[in-house]
């Protein structure tokens, strides 16, 4: 048993191995066959199979810089997505209490407090004043 290891483990180094994107990529693939024998989808089935591929080619490749920089870009990517998710369930949460609106100038997302009447919002990032109910 021991034997295997040591070869397993001598055929992987300077190779990339498993990393956040190649795990992403493995259950998305996995999802992708589930849905496609689910609904009988040929087209679902060859995009899982191109994922799955595609990931263990991440896995044993020996591009390492190449390999790492596409792992940051997509945790930098995922870090965006899961950023933008909790602003909106925020927003969300305090939808009774206040009002967002845009900056006319600047396009920044401004909170107002709800029921005030027509108020001057200045935004806090450009200076931009404007008039508005809320």
């Amino acid at each position: 048993m021991k034997q295997w290891k040591r070869k397993f483990e001598s055929f992987m180094q300077g190779r990339n191995g498993m990393d956040d994107l190649g795990i992403f990529l493995i259950s998305a693939s996995l999802v992708l066959l589930l849905i496609s024998i689910g609904v009988h989808g040929l087209l679902l089935s060859l995009i899982a199979y191109g994922l799955l591929i595609y990931a263990y080619y991440r896995v044993l490749s020996r591009k390492l810089e190449k390999r790492r920089r596409e792992n940051m870009d997509f945790l930098a990517e995922k870090e965006h997505v899961r950023f933008k998710w909790q602003t909106r369930k925020l927003q969300r949460s305090m939808k009774k209490t206040h009002r967002y609106l845009k900056c006319k100038k600047c396009g920044k997302r401004l909170r107002v407090p709800k029921g005030k009447g027509k108020i001057e919002i200045t935004c806090p990032h450009c200076g931009e004043k404007f008039i508005k109910r809320t």
